[in-house]
């Protein structure tokens, strides 16, 4: 995982040569839990958009905030689980391992 290395000044988002975008949703909202000790960057929802590439998820915020972009390699991912609540929208739920250097 990696903060605040993968978008740009204009609000997009920075891949490398070798992949390119699959899909991107709007409107995301994401939360981290289950960090000791919680990050300035970490706390609260953050809202903006998801970039899905081969190799990684980017999520990139709106606004001002210390969380710009959050990156999460496929081989960082445990434990992911996909929830559809009756009632609420639909969301992933997982872990992601913090990789050396990557913050």
């Amino acid at each position: 995982m990696a903060l605040n290395r993968n978008h740009s000044e204009g609000g997009g988002v920075i891949v490398n040569n070798s992949e390119n975008v699959l899909m991107t949703y709007d409107h995301i909202e994401i939360t981290f839990s289950d960090i000791e000790p919680m990050p300035d960057a970490f706390k609260g929802t953050k809202k903006g958009s998801v970039f899905l590439t081969p190799y990684r998820v980017i999520f990139v915020s709106k606004g001002k905030d210390a969380m710009q972009s959050f990156m999460m390699p496929f081989y960082l991912l445990k434990d992911c689980e996909i929830k559809q609540p009756v009632f609420g929208a639909n969301y992933i739920k997982g872990t992601v391992k913090a990789e050396a250097g990557g913050m």
